[in-house]
Formats: structure tokens, C-alpha cells, sequence
């Protein structure tokens, strides 16, 4: 089993700004179990994008939080019916978030781990494309599952 289950995975979600994105996160982990506190991982997601945008190249956003109500590391997957403004690198509008929430204990070993292994794979052009094709939870699961594990 892979770190992406496909409960953690939210399709054609209608938000409209990066402060609905975190809210319905932040609402998710506490749903998942993920984290007891809604409030704090919004404010952890917010703090961490004002240090530098999250929103990567061509629609994809990989915000994170770190803190000590996250219980395990966990990654949210989110797809956008419209893309939302993120400040991303290349101006282009979000339509794919791939959320990180890593327990504060693991801050510097398991988040870096895990934001180089998603950040690579946006990188590589054959994983967006796929990604952005894929019409399932079970088909993104899948291939996230697979490409990380190649990189570890």
C-alpha cells in the first residue's frame, strides 16, 4: 500500500480561491483523522504559502503543513472543476493540489522526503500529463503510488 490512498484523493472539487483550497484541506485532515485540528493546519498552510507560493508549473500546487496535531504523514490529492489563482511560478491558475501534512517529530526527514519525491515527479512531463488525463481516484493512486516509489 502506498502512501496515496484513495480516500485522501477529493475529484472535480468547486472552490474558487486558495482560502477555500485550505479550508476544505484543513476540514479534510480533521475528517481523515489525520490531524485534530482544523484551525491549526489552515493557519499552517496559510503561514507556509506566505514564505513563497506552493503553486508550481503548469496547474499543479503542492502546499504543506507541518504540526503537531498531524498524527502521520498524509497526502491530500484535490482536482479543481475551474483553475483558482495561486501566484504559481509560471502565472497559470491551479487545478491540481497535491497537499502535504507531516507530524512536527518528522518535519525535516519525511516532509523533505516526500516534497522532493512529488516536486520531481511535477517535473516530469509524462506524470503531469497522465495525472491530468486520469478520470479516477483509483487511476491517480495508482500512478502516484508507482512514480514515488521509483524514486525511493
Amino acid at each position: 500500500m502506498g502512501i496515496i490512498q484513495e480516500e485522501n484523493i477529493f475529484l472535480h472539487q468547486s472552490l474558487s480561491t486558495q482560502k477555500e483550497a485550505f479550508e476544505f484541506l484543513a476540514r479534510q485532515t480533521v475528517a481523515l483523522g489525520i490531524s485534530a485540528d482544523e484551525q491549526q493546519v489552515y493557519q499552517k498552510l496559510v503561514a507556509r504559502e506566505n514564505e513563497g507560493t506552493t503553486g508550481m508549473m503548469d496547474g499543479f500546487a503542492i502546499p504543506h503543513a507541518k504540526d503537531q496535531s498531524i498524527k502521520e504523514p498524509s497526502i491530500l490529492i484535490v482536482t479543481l472543476d475551474q483553475g483558482i489563482e495561486w501566484n504559481s511560478m509560471d502565472g497559470q491558475r491551479i487545478n491540481f493540489v497535491i497537499a502535504l501534512f507531516i507530524p512536527d517529530s518528522e518535519a525535516g526527514t519525511t516532509h523533505l522526503k516526500l516534497l522532493s519525491a512529488v516536486a520531481r515527479l511535477l517535473m516530469r512531463n509524462e506524470v503531469t500529463e497522465q495525472l491530468k488525463v486520469a478520470q479516477t481516484k483509483t487511476e491517480i493512486a495508482t500512478l502516484l503510488n508507482e512514480k514515488i516509489g521509483e524514486n525511493e
